[in-house]
Parts: structure tokens; C-alpha cells; sequence
């Protein structure tokens, strides 16, 4: 997946302050520990001028080497035999003096070697799966900020709207509370939802609050028009580096949600593209919502069979009845 420099840069700065506070951290424990017992800082001394002595050894004839060297290795077991012994006196961890990284398989650097297991050749470094994920996050949480999240929340919701007809009203109770509870209980197991009905009718602040809850627990939500998100798919498909930064994205996400699905201009390629993001984000069990102002009808006129087929096969349909609420608010 290609990012943009700006996330690479921030992904590096990252990883890198990850690298250095855990070296900083556990020198900060060598030396109060070395403060606390010289035997320990004694039996490290020991123990790096291994090397030196190994090398000392060279110039003296085969026999003799590999005897220096098997004696070199009898006193460094008997050192770090002495060194456990003490800290288990101490109650202190045997890996208390280790540095600990946040990712064991890179040691926080974002890259891990790959090397060949029967021969041991290396074949040249790959992006650490913790790199990855971490360029995930930043790229969700960059489009994520381009999208008024606090403006909208379950509490401003407010149900009176629809009181002047009670099948409305029944409607959008159970509409708000399957939010609310599809919120509190989200994973990446959760379904995925489809609101539709006429404009004005809270479509949009439900899906923002949800996103808003969800966010709030860790995961990362991409959210924004399908017109917007086609747009700039469009744009780094055909553009000079042929990225496909944005859908990879929208592939991605642990919630994905699409807003005002059928107000973009329909073309095979938006076609294409939205069965690519559905298929693809169906197959890896993610989950999606959906608005539209359109109704089945109006979807199965303006889209693909094989697109209509996964947004009903696969999608908990609700409907949204009522007034236009914002028309109501501006009487009040």
C-alpha cells in the first residue's frame, strides 16, 4: 500500500522514539541496579571481554584455541550462573537488564531481515508487520481528521423529532438503539449496516456517533461520501504514480463507513470500485456502514447486479422514517 511521505515520516518518528525510550529505559535500570549491587556491574564487565579474549587466542596453535575457547565459555556459564543466582536473591527478573522493545521482531527499527533457514544468507530486510500497522493507524486517523466526529453524538440525538407519527417514531427508537448497542458492543466481527430513507433524517449523525464510540475504543474508522472517496480514488488511479493509497485504506479499515451512497455520478468505473471495496472488505469479515437517500429500487437502477447483490445479501437493512429533521429543528 502506498502512504504519503508526511505518514512514512510520522511512522519512522515513531518507531524510533518507540527504539530509544526503551534503550533509555533500560540503561536507567542498569545503572540503578550496578548502583545497588557492583557484583552484577563486575560479572557484565566479565562477560564483554569475551570477544577480546577469543581473539587474544589466535595467534596460539589450533589445539590451543579451541581450548581457550571452551574454557572462555566454562567461565561465562559460571558467570551467568552467579549473575541469576544474585538476582533471583534480589527479586529481580533475569531479563530486568534486557532491552525491552515494543516489537521483539524488529527491535523497534521497522524492518526485520529475512534470512534463509537452512543456510542462514540473508535476503535483504522487509517492512515490520508492526510498521505496518502503525501506518495504517496514522493514515486512518489522518482521514479521520478531516471529518467533524464530535459534532455528532448519541446524546444530542434527540427522538422527540419524530413524535408527531408513531410509526416513526417506533422506527427510529429501534434505529437509535441498535446504533447505541452496535456501538457499545462493536468488533471486527460486527455486521454490517445499511441506513437509508429520505435526506434529513439523522442517517449521517448516527453513523458520525457510532464512528465517534468506536474510535474511542481503539479501533480505526475510516469515514466519508462515497463521492469524496471517489474522487480521490479516481484521481491516484489515473494520476502520475498510480497509487491506490485511498482504496487500500477504505479496504482496510477496522469500520468503514460510506456516507450519501447514490449522490456521486455513476459511472462503470465508480461501479467497479465500489464492488472492489464491498468484495474485498466482505471476504476479510470487516465491517461496513452504509447510508443512502436512495431505495432498494433506486439502488438496484443505479448500480451493478453484482454490487446491489452484496449490499442486500450481506447488509442488516434500516430503515429511517420521518420528517426531515433538520426542517424541524429550524421551526423550533
Amino acid at each position: 500500500m502506498a502512504y504519503s511521505k508526511e505518514i512514512y515520516e510520522r511512522a519512522l518518528n515513531e518507531i524510533n522514539k518507540r527504539r530509544t525510550d526503551a534503550e533509555i529505559s533500560a540503561e536507567k535500570r542498569k545503572t540503578e541496579l550496578y548502583k545497588e549491587c557492583p557484583d552484577i556491574q563486575y560479572i557484565d564487565l566479565q562477560l564483554a571481554q569475551t570477544g577480546y579474549k577469543i581473539i587474544s587466542s589466535y595467534g596460539l596453535s589450533p589445539d590451543d584455541v579451541e581450548k581457550t575457547i571452551a574454557n572462555i565459555k566454562k567461565e561465562n556459564d559460571t558467570l551467568k550462573a552467579e549473575k541469576r543466582k544474585i538476582l533471583r536473591a534480589m527479586k529481580v527478573p533475569e531479563d530486568y537488564l534486557d532491552i525491552h522493545y515494543t516489537c521483539s521482531k524488529c527491535n523497534d527499527t521497522g524492518f526485520y531481515e529475512i534470512r534463509d533457514e537452512e543456510t542462514g544468507i540473508s535476503h535483504g530486510t522487509k517492512l515490520c508487520s508492526c510498521h505496518i500497522e502503525l501506518l495504517k493507524k496514522l493514515a486512518a486517523e489522518q482521514m479521520a481528521a478531516q471529518t467533524p466526529l464530535e459534532l455528532s453524538t448519541f446524546e444530542d440525538f434527540d427522538l422527540s423529532f419524530y413524535k408527531d407519527d408513531k410509526e416513526s417514531f417506533e422506527q427510529m427508537k429501534y434505529i437509535f438503539e441498535t446504533c447505541v448497542s452496535y456501538s457499545r458492543n462493536f468488533g471486527l466481527d460486527s455486521p454490517n449496516l445499511l441506513f437509508y430513507g429520505r435526506t434529513g433524517l439523522g442517517k449521517t449523525h448516527l453513523s458520525l456517533a457510532i464512528a465517534s464510540e468506536v474510535i474511542k475504543k481503539g479501533y480505526n474508522v475510516v469515514y466519508g461520501s462515497v463521492n469524496r472517496f471517489f474522487a480521490k480514488i479516481e484521481t491516484e488511479k489515473f494520476g502520475r504514480n498510480n497509487d491506490t493509497y485511498t482504496l487500500d485504506l477504505l479496504c482496510d479499515a477496522d469500520l468503514l463507513i460510506l456516507d450519501d451512497l447514490g449522490m456521486e455520478f455513476s459511472t462503470s468505473f465508480t461501479n467497479s470500485v465500489l464492488y472492489t471495496i464491498l468484495d474485498t472488505r466482505i471476504c476479510k469479515n470487516l465491517p461496513t456502514i452504509i447510508s443512502s437517500n436512495l431505495s432498494f429500487d433506486e439502488l438496484k437502477d443505479k448500480y451493478h447486479e453484482s454490487v446491489v447483490s452484496r449490499i442486500i445479501g450481506t447488509f442488516e437493512s434500516l430503515e429511517f422514517l420521518g420528517k426531515d429533521v433538520r426542517q424541524s429543528s429550524d421551526r423550533r
